[in-house]
C-alpha cells in the first residue's frame, strides 16, 4: 500500500516518543532520586514518562484522523 511520507514520519515520531518514555525509566545509579525515590535516568520520571506517552498517543490519533478522513484512491 502506497502511503504518503508524512504517515511514515508520524509513525516514526510516535515510536521515538515511546522509546524516550521507556528510556526515562531506565535505572541510573549516579542520578538524583526521582519523585518516587528511585534512581532513574530522568529525575522527573513518572511525569515525564506520562507526558511522552501522551504525546505519542496524540501523534497516533492525529495521524489516524488525518489519513482516515481522506478517500483512498
Amino acid at each position: 500500500m502506497n502511503r504518503e511520507p508524512q504517515y511514515t514520519l508520524m509513525s516514526a515520531l510516535a515510536v521515538l516518543l515511546l522509546g524516550l518514555a521507556a528510556l526515562t525509566l531506565t535505572p541510573h545509579a549516579d542520578s538524583h532520586p526521582d519523585l518516587l525515590g528511585y534512581h532513574t535516568l530522568c529525575p522527573f520520571a513518572p511525569f515525564s514518562s506520562l507526558v511522552l506517552l501522551g504525546l505519542a498517543g496524540f501523534v497516533l490519533v492525529m495521524r489516524d484522523a488525518v489519513y482516515k478522513s481522506r478517500p483512498r484512491v
